[in-house]
Order: structure tokens, then C-alpha cells, then sequence
């Protein structure tokens, strides 16, 4: 298990510093370098570094960064870390697609970045079908605005900045999680590049081992450099995609009845209503809770008394309903990455949304900014858990909790009165990197195929950054 450390630099940043004896010169970088990468590289030196260092979560000080534009670079890259660690073996090795990643391990300090962002083509196979092939470095935006004006939707997260790569290997829980399952349940195809350096094609069919482990495991098999994907037709009568959305903030004084009310709608509510929560405790010592309800279509006979049964749940401070398109849905700043958010997150995946969650929400306000909460049951529940590497398939409920940057051991202190209710964790939201959290991300028999398929795949532990079992 890689540990790192957050340090304060001179400049106040928080830089990733990987606790390790080794120091690598400059000079072993280069020499090592393939003649096809040296055109594809960003070193310290150059004036674009400042831009690709970081990621969203942390700030960090890698040697190179390589911008792969093919498969044959990443295969490249691989072959060029292999023999730096043969000398090095303990220097850390990232990948990188969108950036924004939860974990902060898209970026090391002595390292190299293999870079997907440019690699970031969407392409439809077959537009009856809604067959969409997506390469790992686009961002969650670009696939909105690509599938909107034909009127298909992949359930995914709620931020357009995030990178395809990241949510197509470890998960993906969204404002479409009740009525479409996970984005990694969408996935029917993928290209896995492994740390041999061999291209693998994977499907149900193809090599459908390393398929199962992909859908769930992260990175730790490998490099995915592209999916495709099962989208789904909305009907809707516009045409775009179209959604209904209901905002509503609440101002509640019992968090514990709140959260129970609140479990109960969302438990009886049909699978198209998914309800996401942003809960804070305020100053008056009250709880203000931020609340986004997306109907998965344009019924709105069916919708709107869903709607109605939100709006009785407590006391309303605003509230607002419209209709809207999906790519509208999910926000795309298309911000450059130079570890602008210096919160730390830890996350619980419950069995029950009840009051005792509620209670144990209470708790952790008194010293964390935010909790979210969203539901995990509807088409999540569909799914065998022994169909993908994602085990969380019988669990009505996800948190995260958002906190000052601390020690890992003040966080996880802080996050007890949570964990001590959760089955199982998501371990690509979490920043915090232990055995403990990949026990939960992948529990028993779950745990034991995956760690046997990386074994067998990347013995050596090429993809050494990020939550590894």
C-alpha cells in the first residue's frame, strides 16, 4: 500500500508528497525516454506544466507528464515506467483522464503521469441502438452535449469535468442512479491496455474475466483507453434528452426525521425519481439541505405528484420545478485542475436510509462542511452482485462526507459515527487510501476475484497509485 502525505508548500499549496526513501534525478527520466514520446511530454521545465501537474483534489510534482494521443503511447508509457522501475521500484505511476478525481491519485510527486485527455473522441456505433464508443480522456460535459441532441442519456455522476475513465472503471452514481443502475452497468465493451503491454479487447465474450474485474476495479488491472456503452433512449418530446428538475431547499431543526422522511419517499418513489441531497448545519443550529429531485423523462402526470411528495417532506425554504435538457443537467466549467479543492472526502454505503443514519449525520456535521446523501437502490439493485466488480447491489444508501484537510487518522475518527453503519464503501470517492476502505469497496468473494485477477495481470504493481486491495 502506497502512502502519501499532505505537506504545505511555500506558496500555501497542497502538494501530494509520496512517503518514500528514493530520489530519482532528472537525468534517469530522459535517459530512459522512447523517441516516440519525447514529442508528448511535459517536464517541470516547460511553460505548460503548471496546467497539468494537479489534479482537482491535490496539487503535484510529477518528472513527466506524457499526453498520450494513441494506444500506442500509452503502451509506451507502460514500457517506459517498467524500466524505470526496475531501478526504481517504489516510484509512483498515475493515470490520468479527466482529472477530477476524488482520490487525488491522478497526481504524484517524483512520478510519471500518463495523460489521457487528448485521447478523447465519442463516436456513435449505432444510433437506433443508442451504441456510443467513448475514449477514456473525455469528460462527462463533451458526453452530454454529444448524446442530448439525439436523445440518449448514460446515468452517470453530476459534474460534467469528470473524466470518462475514472467513472467507467470505478462506479458512477448520479442524478439517473435509480432508473439506470451505475454508469459501469452500461459499459458493453472496452479496451484494456495491460501492464505488459498488451492491447486486450474485452466484452462479455472477449476475455470476459478481466471484463467483470474492469466494470468496478479502478485501475488497478490496468489502462482503459476506451468504452462503449448501452445508452438509453428518454422519449422525451422535445427531443434533447429532456428531464424534469425539481430544486428544493429545505430548513429543518429534526435531521434525524428529516432523513427518515426522506428515506421513505425515495424508497416508495418509481425508479425515473432520483433525489440527491447537499446537507449543512447552519450557524441558527439548524440543518439547511440543498436538494436536486430529477424525473428521468417528460411524464409529467407520473412526476408531479412524486414532486408534490418532496415538497411535504419539511419545512421549504425555495423551491423551483422546469424542465430542462440533460446536458443542461450536469454542469461543465471545463476548469483547469491546479488542486483548487482542498477538502478531504470520506464516503459510507449504508444498508438503510432511516433516522439512525440521520443521527449519525448529525454527529459528523458537528465538525464536517457538507454531507451528501443519494439513493442506490432502484436498477442498482437489479444487477447480480456477482455481475461486475461493484459488490454494493442490496444498499439503499450513499454518503459522502466533506472535511478540512486532516490526517487520515482525525478523518476516519470523525467519520465513525457513519462508518460504524456502513456494508460498503466507494472506493474512487474516498480520500482517504487504506486497507480498511478497499476492504468495504470490495468485500469478500468480491475482494478475493479482483485481487486475484491483478495478480495475475500486474504482478509487479506497475498501477501502484489509488486504493489497491
Amino acid at each position: 500500500m502506497e502512502l502519501y502525505l499532505q505537506n504545505e508548500s511555500k506558496k500555501g499549496d497542497v502538494i501530494m508528497e509520496k512517503q518514500s526513501n528514493q530520489t530519482i534525478e532528472h537525468e534517469v527520466f530522459e535517459r530512459e525516454l522512447p523517441e516516440q514520446l519525447k514529442t508528448k511530454i511535459i517536464t517541470p521545465e516547460d511553460s505548460e506544466y503548471h496546467y497539468v501537474r494537479s489534479s482537482y483534489m491535490g496539487v503535484g510534482r510529477p518528472e513527466v507528464v506524457v499526453m498520450a494521443q494513441t494506444n500506442e503511447d500509452v503502451v509506451e508509457t507502460i514500457n517506459y515506467v517498467s524500466e524505470l522501475r526496475k531501478e526504481y521500484p517504489e516510484m509512483p505511476f498515475s493515470i490520468r483522464s479527466g482529472g477530477h478525481g476524488m482520490s487525488g491519485s491522478s497526481t504524484n510527486v517524483g512520478g510519471v503521469i500518463l495523460d489521457l485527455s487528448k485521447m478523447n473522441a465519442i463516436e456513435f456505433m449505432d444510433k437506433e441502438e443508442g451504441i456510443v464508443k467513448i475514449q477514456a480522456g473525455a469528460q462527462w460535459g463533451q458526453v452530454a452535449g454529444t448524446l442530448a441532441p439525439h436523445d440518449f442519456i448514460i446515468t452517470s455522476g453530476n459534474f460534467g469535468d469528470v473524466g470518462v475513465g475514472g467513472i467507467a472503471t470505478s462506479g458512477g452514481s448520479g442524478y439517473f442512479t435509480r432508473s439506470q443502475g451505475l454508469t459501469i452497468d452500461h459499459v458493453i465493451g472496452a479496451t484494456l491496455i495491460t501492464a505488459d503491454g498488451v492491447i486486450h479487447e474485452l466484452s462479455e465474450t472477449s476475455e470476459p474475466e478481466l471484463f467483470w474485474g474492469l466494470r468496478g476495479g479502478g485501475t488497478q488491472l490496468g489502462v482503459a483507453v476506451d468504452f462503449t456503452f448501452k445508452a438509453q433512449k428518454m422519449n422525451s418530446n422535445t427531443h434533447d434528452a429532456s428531464l424534469i428538475h425539481q430544486h428544493i431547499t429545505y430548513v429543518t431543526e429534526d435531521l434525524e426525521q428529516f432523513v427518515a422522511n426522506w428515506g421513505r419517499w425515495m424508497k416508495a418513489a418509481p425508479k425515473e425519481m432520483t433525489s440527491f441531497l447537499m446537507i449543512q448545519k447552519t450557524p441558527q443550529h439548524v440543518y439547511a439541505v440543498d436538494t436536486r429531485n430529477v424525473w428521468a423523462g417528460t411524464d409529467t402526470e407520473r412526476a408531479v405528484p412524486e414532486l408534490e411528495k418532496a415538497l411535504a417532506i419539511d419545512k421549504i425554504y425555495d423551491h423551483s420545478e422546469s424542465m430542462m435538457s440533460y446536458a443542461s443537467l450536469i454542469p461543465y466549467p471545463q476548469s483547469i485542475h491546479i488542486g483548487q479543492q482542498k477538502i478531504k472526502i470520506a464516503n459510507a454505503i449504508v444498508d438503510k436510509v432511516d433516522a439512525s443514519l440521520g443521527k449519525a449525520i448529525k454527529e459528523v456535521l458537528e465538525t464536517a462542511h457538507v454531507v451528501e446523501l443519494r439513493p442506490l437502490d432502484g436498477q442498482v439493485h437489479e444487477v447480480a452482485q456477482d455481475a461486475t466488480a461493484w459488490a454494493a447491489r442490496h444498499q439503499d444508501g450513499f454518503l459522502s462526507v466533506w472535511m478540512s484537510p486532516k490526517s487520515d487518522a482525525a478523518l476516519t475518527k470523525e467519520m465513525e459515527p457513519v462508518t460504524q453503519l456502513a456494508t460498503g464503501m466507494y472506493g474512487a470517492y474516498s480520500s482517504i487510501i487504506s486497507p480498511e476502505v478497499a476492504a468495504l469497496s470490495w468485500p469478500d468473494a468480491t475482494g478475493e476475484r479482483l485481487k486475484a485477477l491483478k495478480e495475475q495481470v500486474d504482478p509487479n504493481h506497475l498501477f501502484n497509485t489509488g486504493l489497491q486491495l
